[in-house]
């Protein structure tokens, strides 16, 4: 995107663009906030977990958005899901296959994730595509007074959680996020509870547990007909980049449409998902268990859907298996190549492990370990039961445990993690404590063993903790699956002298995976060491985790925390169309982004310790509601053994005290490729071409860069002002001035379904000052909109001539700039004034009549300043500075034009982060002068002229200081 390249006005005098400023910031499209002399607290486990949570409002989808609370820049969106209509899609979608082994070796637990479309413009085009439900007409027909019970012909699936910086409501990384929040505050709710968290996490784990039984169709039996497991489509939603509230019908941003289809896909028998209703099923049993003491009556409907999805995954499950052998599987949800699962079992054995602890029913857990031991698969002959000496004989694993060991003489060693498609990490954590066998707890804790270790000749000194060296010796495979043990006898077996794999460490101690969002992983292992730590007693890998999480928190080469928003060093580019907002459709428009997401963990570094924070890098800087669900419960046990009272670093634990989510951190000041102010909400641009003694040819721009939140109500007016007293005094009138329109953005990119009018010229005032309204009335757009005519002279029939007149000193002319060299240069300026309702929203009026609040809201901050009467005319009462008659300094007053304004709190910022364009000696006219270097030094606490003096000038302005200087 080309911006203008002149800025002639100090755009920050109107309130639309002030912000208030920190000292020592520096950002830009490819670098985090990185505050100088500021480090980090890498211990404030507190803190990250109360941003932590902030990440799920980001990504709340629904018609209840806006009546939320939590953030202002998040409104109602999606809509459309209220009205999916009830009919079959064409093509059919068809039902997933599980992985093999060897795929799993290749891609086990990463997906498409954000990273584009598999299948490039699919259904663009296709007005039949991605419309519907995966439902033959039969299954609707035979279903459809539960389905469609007011029979009206729609499903209302609004509500969810989209998956991440995109708007589809994926199923597997949907309820494995939502059970993981809800597994970390099952584990440490009293650090949630000290912190006075509680009722955040639970507003978050009801929103999306809520919506789970809202997409559950039961039938009179309270059987499930159909399960929602996905809404929306990856190929097509990615063709898009623009916040969720843009995406309606017959709209505009930018140059072209947002509005996508919304699809449902539904778990039936005749479509069968286990893997969705399985994993749905654990989070709703979670849900009741986080909910049965203190609203029983909701935490018995969980569990009455939660029952009821795991029945049904059990009963549409299909796979191919014999006795001894890997079973396939082939009844998994649709994802479209995104959210690939690798097969159900996982998810079946989280949902049962779960329900056990809800009903204490051992069958949950026959349904995970059942071995048919009346008929060995292999049996040597040599084993000596007396003795204990020789080879078992094998028999075959029937439970969903047969996924992963086949029978009873082989074991597994889990070297993945807890993650949206691989659970068996948290499967372990919950089965080890209830069968006590040797078997689920060496997998339980090898796995920890696995991340946290490496071997006795890796150099770790500049690891920050000191890792383990071996894997603890259980035993034989073929004895473990039986072999009563508890964990109180796990730190007395001898170390293995076999075992020695741990997986890859960075240079700084950085546990990964995988280069793809490594922070995601490791954090899903960190809650696994703290619950390992809380059921056993034994902390030995807590160390690991609180080394993980201070390099996570900014203890790392880079510098910076891969939080967003956390403390003064933080990654600030996060791959999230929302906080983005961009009014362009462009991952690098704006350059900083609109809003900060607070608490989103970002992808994180690589082996290297590298990390790129850039919006368009998925790799990097993907976030999504299953990265920050492992991090959630993480935080939460660290806090418990490290940050609560009387632990270690109880004085760098606190929570932000009246915490205002919908506030930018530092860093976050709306800027253009040259590093001058950019408004946000409603202004205007302008530019100018054929200047000729008779006239002048004119472009206006309507931006519309509304964010709080982002939205389409365009119905206003852009006045341009100009003087024919040159023709008045001729002996001509306004008659004489002619319009030609000569380019209509809105009705070329409509069709002229809607378009821009042009006024006949109004008169102003006595003194030959006449204005023009450009109106945009019903333009549903979000973006810029461009407006190009002429304003000339005509001829006069008695002297065959066309008036001069001199449109150099029109009101509207100063701030233009040249399009006649580059079509799209304009600059913005505040003499072109807008209009809502009539009320002034933007802009200077030739009387001095001024905008006095933010055009982000037309409808309600459109109001204009009360002004001065005199009988000279029409004032803006302006604010002066104290001046001190000794230093001669009008304090504050940097550009020294007689008033303390917003536009001398910009000056001293240009001037600091570009003093060779608009220091002392700077190129810029504008730029600062002696005189203003001293006027701006208004905080005495600091001598020269730094940040402090903008954010002090500003408190003047918000009237938080009652004068300038402050001492």
């Amino acid at each position: 995107m080309k911006r203008a390249k002149i800025f002639k006005k100090s755009l920050a005098c109107l309130s639309a663009a002030a912000t208030l400023l920190s000292g020592g910031i520096m950002t830009s499209a490819n670098a985090a906030v990185i505050t100088e002399g500021k480090e980090n607290n890498y211990h404030n486990f507190a803190e990250a977990l109360q941003l932590a949570l902030c990440f799920y409002d980001a990504n709340k989808c629904g018609d209840e958005v806006a009546d939320d609370g939590y953030y202002s820049w998040r409104s109602n969106c999606h809509v459309i899901d209220s009205e999916i209509p009830l009919q079959p899609m064409n093509p059919m979608p068809t039902v997933g296959k599980g992985k093999s082994d060897d795929q799993l070796k290749e891609d086990q637990g990463l997906g498409q994730g954000d990273s584009g479309k598999p299948k490039t413009n699919l259904g663009d085009d296709d007005p039949e595509l991605y419309v519907g439900v995966n439902m033959s007409e039969k299954f609707i027909e035979a279903n459809k007074k539960f389905l469609d019970p007011d029979g009206n012909g729609t499903l209302d699936l609004t509500g969810g959680w989209h998956d991440a910086g995109d708007h589809v409501k994926f199923g597997l990384p949907g309820s494995y996020s939502a059970s993981t929040v809800g597994w970390g505050y099952y584990e440490f709710r009293e650090s949630y509870e000290d912190l006075g968290l509680q009722k955040h996490v639970e507003d978050e784990l009801r929103w999306i547990n809520d919506y789970f039984m809202k997409a559950t169709f039961l039938d009179d039996d309270g059987n499930v007909v159909a399960y929602c497991y996905q809404v929306g489509e990856g190929n097509n939603d990615h063709n898009y980049w623009c916040p969720p509230e843009l995406q309606q019908d017959n709209t505009m941003v930018a140059s072209s449409s947002c509005a996508v289809k919304r699809p449902a896909y539904f778990a039936t028998t005749e479509m069968p998902a286990s893997d969705q209703c399985a994993g749905a099923s654990a989070s709703l049993a979670i849900n009741y268990l986080n909910f049965k003491d203190t609203d029983p009556e909701y935490a018995d409907e969980c569990l009455k859907y939660a029952k009821a999805l795991y029945d049904f995954a059990v009963e549409t499950h299909v796979e191919e298996w014999k006795p001894g052998m890997v079973p396939s599987n082939s009844s998994l949800g649709y994802d479209g190549g995104f959210y690939t699962s690798s097969y159900d079992y996982d998810e079946l054995a989280w949902a049962a492990v779960w329900l056990y602890y809800c009903t204490e029913n051992y069958d949950y857990i026959d349904d995970i370990i059942a071995v048919d031991d009346s008929k060995p698969i292999s049996d040597s002959g040599s084993y000596d039961a007396d003795a204990q000496t020789g080879q078992q004989p094998s028999y075959a694993y029937t439970g969903y445990m047969k996924r992963i060991i086949t029978d009873t003489g082989n074991c597994w060693q889990n070297i993945w993690v807890h993650c949206w498609d691989t659970v068996w990490g948290g499967v372990f954590a919950k089965l080890a404590p209830i069968t006590n066998t040797a078997r689920d707890w060496y997998i339980f804790r090898y796995n920890l063993e696995f991340w946290s270790g490496c071997s006795k000749t890796t150099d770790c000194s500049a690891w920050g903790y000191e890792p383990v060296h071996s894997h603890k010796y259980f035993g034989r495979d073929d004895y473990l699956w039986n072999m009563p043990m508890t964990c109180d006898k796990i730190p007395d077996l001898p170390d293995s002298e076999t075992s020695g794999d741990f997986i890859a460490k960075s240079p700084n101690g950085w546990a990964v995976v995988s280069g793809y969002g490594s922070a995601r992983y490791n954090t899903a292992a960190g809650l696994c060491a703290c619950v390992y730590a809380k059921t056993t007693g034994d902390d030995t890998f807590l160390p690991w985790a609180k080394a993980q999480m201070e390099y996570i928190l900014g203890k790392n080469p880079m510098g910076y925390a891969y939080e967003v928003g956390y403390e003064s060093n933080f990654a600030s580019h996060p791959h999230h169309r929302s906080s983005h907002c961009s009014a362009t459709q462009s991952m690098d428009d704006p350059i900083v982004q609109v809003h900060t997401l607070w608490g989103a963990l970002v992808g994180g570094p690589d082996l290297k310790d590298v990390h790129v924070d850039e919006t368009k890098d998925y790799i990097y800087n993907e976030v999504t509601d299953d990265y920050n669900a492992g991090f959630c419960g993480d935080l939460a046990g660290l806090y418990h053994y490290y940050g609560a009272k009387g632990k270690e670093y109880e004085k760098e634990n606190y929570v932000i005290e009246d915490f205002d989510m919908s506030g930018n951190a530092i860093g976050y000041d709306q800027v253009d490729e040259n590093g001058d102010p950019l408004p946000v909400g409603y202004f205007v641009s302008g530019g100018k071409a054929q200047e000729k003694a008779d006239g002048i040819q004119l472009k206006l721009v309507l931006h519309n860069r509304t964010i709080n939140p982002p939205r389409f109500e365009c119905d206003v007016k852009a006045r341009y002002y100009f003087n024919i007293q040159e023709l008045i005094d001729e002996g001509y009138g306004i008659d004489y001035i002619t319009a030609r329109i000569d380019y209509d953005q809105e009705a070329g990119y409509t069709n002229n379904e809607s378009h821009a009018t042009l006024s006949d010229p109004v008169k102003y005032d006595d003194k030959g000052t006449y204005y023009v309204d450009v109106t945009w009335k019903d333009c549903k757009f979000y973006g810029s909109r461009v407006y190009q005519f002429a304003l000339t002279t005509k001829m006069d029939p008695d002297k065959n001539i066309y008036p001069e007149w001199d449109s150099s000193n029109d009101y509207s002319y100063p701030d233009l700039v040249s399009f006649e060299d580059q079509n799209s240069a304009s600059a913005i300026t505040d003499k072109v004034t807008l209009y809502a309702d009539d009320k002034l929203i933007w802009g200077t009026e030739p009387d001095g009549t001024t905008a006095s609040k933010s055009s982000e809201t037309p409808s309600s901050n459109g109001t204009a300043t009360t002004t001065n009467k005199s009988s000279g005319g029409t004032t803006t009462t302006k604010t002066t500075s104290n001046i001190d008659k000794t230093t001669d300094s009008s304090y504050g007053d940097a550009n020294c034009d007689g008033t303390v304004d917003m536009s001398d709190v910009v000056l001293i910022m240009q001037a600091l982060s570009n003093p060779n364009k608009y220091g002392i000696n700077g190129s810029d006219k504008n730029h600062l002068t002696a005189k203003g270097q001293s006027n701006a030094d208004c905080d005495l606490a600091t001598p020269g002229m730094s940040t402090g003096d903008a954010l002090a000038i500003q408190k003047y302005l918000l009237k938080m200081v009652a004068s300038l200087p402050i001492k």
